[in-house]
């Protein structure tokens, strides 16, 4: 639009200096066309720049909610290997409790055993997790950043309770089993989860 103005206003020029009676009328006449001309520049790039940030701020809220959907299921996931964790040390903690007399092997086996089963579904899903392809190439790496930590963190996790498993074997006495899920507790127990400093890049790149 703007360079069919400009066309036409070289074209009229060209016709109004050859049919102009004086020099005076001409350039009153070209003054009147380069107000109308910057004008029509002016709003056309005023339009310009109006789509332009109408389609970033659609792009932005497009990846914010990418992003926010993501995280929402993240955040089950990681709300479920605290779950089973707390879990796993509620098991440890409640054999300090129990007398040997009331001592029942095979019940704790179970309840590892079960702890076991949750672990590794979890496990499961956290290896499913995928970078986000619709994001930019900073923010995807910040977000494969943490599923590689989680996934490490999972890795433990599961290990530290497979090995309690198979330390809970019955037939086994509680203080022999104590000093067993003490010591693998000790050994493999993962290193804590943070990621709180790539969420809070990401939202600060997204605005979020």
């Amino acid at each position: 639009m703007i360079y069919l103005l400009l066309i036409a206003a070289i074209v009229a020029l060209a016709v109004l200096y050859k049919f102009s009676p004086t020099k005076k009328a001409f350039m009153i006449i070209c003054t009147l066309l380069l107000i109308v001309f910057g004008a029509s520049a002016f709003i056309h790039g005023r339009q310009v720049q109006q789509e332009i940030s109408r389609a970033q701020i659609e792009d932005l809220q497009r990846r914010q909610k990418i992003f926010g959907e993501w995280y929402a299921a993240y955040q089950k996931d990681i709300e479920r290997l605290d779950s089973n964790w707390q879990l796993y040390h509620n098991i440890l903690d409640g054999l300090n409790s129990i007398e040997p007399q009331n001592f029942n092997a095979e019940a704790i086996y179970l309840r590892l055993k079960d702890l076991e089963r949750e672990s590794l579904d979890e496990q499961l899903k956290i290896h499913q997790l995928n970078p986000l392809p619709e994001l930019d190439r900073e923010n995807r790496d910040l977000v494969d950043l943490i599923i590689k930590k989680t996934q490490r963190y999972v890795d433990a996790q599961t290990k530290t309770i497979n090995l309690s498993v198979q330390a809970a074997i019955p037939p086994v006495e509680l203080e022999n089993l104590k000093i067993r899920l003490h010591d693998i507790m000790i050994r493999e127990s993962p290193e804590g989860l943070f990621t709180a400093q790539e969420i809070s890049a990401i939202r600060d790149a997204l605005g979020d």
